[in-house]
């Protein structure tokens, strides 16, 4: 039997809104180990984007003090070198290796909660059978990008909004359907797909090849925005972009478009561990900081990524230099 649109539109509406209680009752889960003395804390990403996302959260952790003891493992959910999940043919194979990456990952390190520092990975947390069974939550940073432009959308109806993010982000439309879930109207928002973006940031985050790319990226979104004044906010929805939010905004500004703003979600996502009224219980908290990867990391990518990461967090670049290569942290079968 065919549904009506009626039909189809309250079946979406009702799926969304499911999702979004999910994530919030996530994240009431994760609010609530500030209550714990120590806490081990998994962050993982389909490469190294959310490095950010863990030097962010070490600085909070040393500053606030809400902790007494944490060890912060990076994880990198990435099989193999040169194979990563927007190489992967279908969805089926996107979920089915990162369920084993976040089965190993949570074997290997029982964390108290695993938080997906990444866009690509963030909308296939659902379909993983670790996030429906395993009592560790598990939270996404889509959620924090989706409110960050809900935010700014709804209090600024003139405004329209740009999702620039991979391919299985873009593809999946994740962020749309839940800005749309809350109101927002779709012919206000471009989603744009950047091909390799992810990983010409990982090898040079401020080289050329990166620069030209922002730039073609930004020329295609803006060919496919509405015909209407107002300011444009441009959603970094890939914890890599943020890295290079400079050439976005350069970008930008070389278009004629000076009211363009910048939404990286990055930093919000770690604000989740330090709820308000979370008690200070130490001035100088214990924090280790681990780096982990089945796939290489390369002296390139280190240099790259790690002198970004140094000026916040000097224990998260470190950890960087001196990773752990692990090819037993979750098992891969390349097809």
């Amino acid at each position: 039997m065919r549904l009506s649109a009626a039909m189809l539109a309250c079946a979406m509406m009702l799926a969304t809104l499911s999702e979004s209680r999910a994530q919030d009752s996530t994240r009431a889960r994760v609010g609530r180990l500030a209550q714990k003395d120590s806490i081990t804390i998994l962050i993982t990403d389909s490469g190294l984007g959310g490095l950010s996302v863990c030097a962010d959260v070490d600085r909070r952790m040393r500053k606030e003090g809400v902790y007494r003891k944490a060890r912060l493992v990076f994880a990198n959910a990435l099989p193999e070198s040169n194979r990563g999940y927007n190489k992967m043919a279908t969805t089926a194979e996107k979920v089915e290796v990162f369920d084993a990456a976040l089965t190993g990952m949570a074997r290997w390190y029982a964390p108290d909660a695993i938080l997906v520092a990444c866009n690509t990975l963030s909308v296939l947390i659902p379909e993983t059978r670790f996030a429906r069974e395993s009592p560790i939550p598990v939270l996404g940073i889509v959620e924090t990008g989706v409110e960050m432009l809900y935010e700014r959308l709804q209090s600024d109806p003139r405004a329209t909004g740009i999702i620039f993010g991979t391919e299985t982000t873009i593809g999946m439309g994740t962020h749309k359907r839940l800005l749309v879930g809350k109101g927002i109207d779709s012919s206000r928002l471009v989603t744009q797909a950047c091909p390799n973006l992810a990983g010409k940031i990982e090898e040079a985050a401020g080289g050329e090849e990166v620069r030209s790319a922002i730039d073609g990226f930004v020329t295609q979104a803006l060919a496919r925005k509405p015909e209407q004044p107002g300011t444009i906010y441009a959603g970094l929805c890939c914890t890599h972009y943020g890295y290079s939010k400079g050439f976005f905004e350069e970008a930008f500004r070389e278009k004629g478009v000076g009211d363009a703003v910048i939404v990286d979600p990055n930093a919000r996502m770690g604000e989740v561990l330090f709820p308000p009224g979370a008690k200070r219980r130490v001035d100088h908290p214990e924090v280790r900081v681990e780096v982990v990867s089945r796939a290489v990391i390369t002296p390139e990518e280190t240099a790259s990524i790690g002198g970004l990461v140094e000026p916040v967090s000097p224990a998260t670049a470190e950890a960087l230099r001196t990773y752990l290569l692990k090819k037993d942290l979750f098992p891969f079968t390349p097809r």
